[in-house]
This record gives C-alpha cells, structure tokens and sequence, in this order.
C-alpha cells in the first residue's frame, strides 16, 4: 500500500511539472498494482480526468488542468509508433509493449476517440507477469465443475464461452487449455491478440494486414495434425462453419461468443445460420460467464434481507424451487454450504455477509472501507445433452430451451449467485448490478 501511494504522489508531482513520461511511468505502474483492466484518460470543458477500472467498477484516479492534455495523447501516440500523432478526427488502435516502475512487462491495447473536448484514451492492461491460474481455482463449483472436466476430455464437439467485456474471458479459456495441454496432444489456437504465451501450445496471431485471416489459418492448421483447436471468438458465418466442420473431423473446437447467457447464445447461431441439425451435432457446452465484487472477508457481517430486499428474497426461493430437488440437495452439501447457513437463509431470511458496517471510527485495513477485495467468478454452463437435444430440435426458442434446462440440473449465473451468497462469497448488490432477476 506505502508502495502504491508514493506512486500516486509521484504522479501528481509529474502532472505539477507536465513531465508526460512521468505521468505514464507512474500511471502504469499505479493501473497494474491497483489490478486495474483499464485506464480512461478524459478531456472536459474545464478540466480532464484519469479513472481506473478496478473490480469492474471505474474508479476516480486524480483530476488534471485541460492545457497539459494535448501533450499526453501526442506523447503516447509517438511512443506507440502506430499512431499518426497530427490525425485528431477518426479512432486509432495500437498494441504496445511496456515495462512498469516495479519491473512487470505489460502489454497495451490502447484506442483513441474524439469527442467534443478532445481525444480521449483508454487502456486496457494484459499484465504478462501473472500466471495463468490452474482451472480448479476458477470457482467453477460441483455440478458446472462436472460438466466442464467431462466435456474437456472428449475427443470432439465444440465447447463455446460467452461472456460480456471485462469477465476475465481469457483467463478461463487459458486455464483449459492448460488442463488440456499435455505432450500426448497437439494444441494449435488462433488469437486476436496472442495475450498470453503459454508454453507447449502453438499459438498464432492475426495478422489483417496481410491478409492472414481465419479461413488461410485453419486450412493450415488442419495440415498441422491438431487434436484440439482454439479459435479465439466466432464473429460470423464463415468462422462458425468452419468450427463445426473441424468438430466433425474429429477435433475438440473451443471459442468465444458475445452473448448475455448460455441459452441466448443458440439464438444468435441461428441468427448466423447456423441449423437446429447443425447445433444438436456439433456443440456440447455453452458457459457463460461473470465478474463478481468479492465480500471482503475482514470486515463481513450478517445482515437480516427481510426489510431491505424482500423482492430479491422471493426471486431466490422462485429460481430454486425450478430446481430438481435432488439435484439441489446435492449441491449444497458438495459447495459445503452449512445446515445452519442454509435454515438462516430460507426460514430467517438471513445472509451470512454483507457490505462493511463500521464497528468504530477506523476503516478496514483490507478494502480500504469498500466492503469488497478482489473478485469471485460466476458461472452458468448448458451441457447439451441427449434430451437437451432433442429438446433443441423441437423448440425453435432460447426461452423454451433454458426453461427445460432449469427444471433439471442446469446452475444458471443467478443460482450460482444464490449459492456464493448463502456460503459468504458475495453480497446483494452485487447480484442487482450483474445478473438479470426475474420480476
């Protein structure tokens, strides 16, 4: 923490001075120690401000005069070198490669946008210095942890993730195929961009310049003798046909698609034209994904739901009383979730957590009075299975699928929720700011 606030005075000094390279030295540094996605540079009428995304949520880093603003765009264009510095009307990417104050190699995808006050500069931060963590430390818990080993070791099929920005996507993808990475398979994956280098896999980028694109890609990578293939997203027709006709070749298939929820995600594969026959013989999994605020756990306390959301109180006895009884049991005995925790919730309508209340004037040392330190992931996985379908082939809609699904077995993002609430994990505003409840 010392470290981190003789940065942000270094910081400010550097904004006194208008040292450009100071300023970026030490925000980069700040982004990648406060475990910051991505950094926002906005100009203003009269002022321009830095904001870090931290957790998810955009958070205020410091406020700086208009007259130094110019300068610092200018600057990170030139030492972008992709970057025409007099050009100030269109957007314009680049991909840069930095060192931090503390010695961590970092790469940028940077993105400028004019608006009426000036070019504004956002960030995102991959730092290469973290390791890809081992899957079972995802929070992928009992019966979606099942489904998911049991669908990696298959021979073929098409294993989808779809997530909105800022889930942490890759960090899941990588961690699968690190559990699948093993010197009796060959793994070859097609990336945009390459964010990690993971030893023992055969990594490729994009290159659009050159025409380097999906289709010259996979034609060579079948040539390549692969038994698992990772595309990194399906955009449109041409990419998810292709994926389906290496699932059929006898290739385990793993992507990305932008979607809201697992069933969601078969709408927009028909809206590619992709067929109902087509779906049912080639894909296995869909798992969606979130982010969620974790409760601190220095400064937790229970908190008794009744008065302050009686609404979410109900929406949780609703969404679980879809769920087969056994099956729900099970669960709750395998995610540990006590007797005690479980009676508190449905009798007394009583959670274990809550944001921090303060006890005495002091704030908590850990969150820094937030209520919440680091993140905790959310899951919902579709196991297309026999009666699922069959279930697919009849119904046309994603809306008659899920429902089916979650009067069996499915833990969609909102039981998953229930669940990590009930055994301490999350709060309830988190679950209003991330996941669609049903009114």
């Amino acid at each position: 923490m010392n470290e981190i606030l003789k940065y942000r005075k270094e910081l400010e000094d550097s904004i006194v001075q208008a040292d450009t390279i100071k300023i970026f030295d030490n925000l980069l540094t700040i982004g990648v120690e406060e475990w910051a996605s991505d950094i926002h540079i906005e100009p203003f009428q009269n002022y321009c401000r830095i904001r870090l995304r931290i957790d998810g949520i955009l958070q205020e880093l410091i406020q700086y005069p208009k007259n130094i603003h110019e300068s610092i765009i200018a600057k990170f264009k030139i030492e972008s070198g992709q970057m025409r510095p007099d050009e100030k009307r269109l957007p314009q990417d680049a991909r840069v490669s930095a060192i931090t104050l503390t010695n961590k190699e970092i790469d940028l995808r940077a993105n400028t946008l004019p608006t009426i006050w000036g070019e504004k500069l956002v960030m995102r931060i991959v730092d290469k210095s973290k390791k890809v963590p081992m899957l079972e430390a995802l929070w992928i818990e009992w019966i979606n942890n099942q489904i998911l080993f049991r669908n990696l070791n298959y021979p073929n099929w098409i294993i989808l993730t779809t997530w909105p920005t800022w889930s942490w996507k890759s960090t899941t993808l990588y961690s699968c195929l690190s559990y699948l990475n093993k010197s009796d398979v060959n793994i070859i994956t097609y990336e945009d961009p390459v964010e990690n280098k993971v030893d023992w896999l055969n990594q490729s980028q994009i290159r659009t310049d050159i025409w380097y694109t999906f289709g010259q890609w996979l034609r060579a990578a079948l040539r390549q003798d692969p038994d698992i293939i990772m595309v990194w997203e399906i955009r449109d027709w041409d990419t998810l046909e292709i994926s389906m006709e290496a699932a059929m070749t006898w290739h385990l298939v793993l992507s990305t698609i932008h979607t809201n929820s697992s069933a969601e995600t078969i709408t927009r594969i028909m809206n590619m034209w992709g067929q109902p026959y087509m779906i049912v013989g080639t894909f296995n999994l869909v798992m969606a994904q979130r982010l969620a605020r974790k409760v601190c756990d220095h400064c937790k306390s229970k908190v008794n739901i009744k008065e302050l959301y009686p609404q979410l109180y109900t929406n949780a006895k609703y969404s679980l009383a879809w769920m087969d009884k056994e099956a729900l049991k099970k669960e709750l005995v395998l995610r540990w979730i006590w007797k005690e925790d479980w009676e508190w919730f449905i009798n007394e309508w009583i959670l274990a957590i809550w944001t921090w209340k303060a006890q005495s004037w002091d704030t908590c040392p850990t969150c820094g009075g937030s209520g919440y330190k680091w993140r905790v992931w959310l899951y919902e996985i579709m196991e297309y299975d026999d009666e699922l379908k069959s279930a697919l082939l009849k119904w046309s809609t994603a809306f008659e699928v899920e429902k089916f699904a979650l009067e069996r077995w499915m833990i969609n993002l909102e039981r998953d929720w229930i669940f990590k609430a009930i055994s301490g994990k999350i709060t309830l505003e988190e679950i209003y700011r991330l996941c669609k409840v049903k009114k």
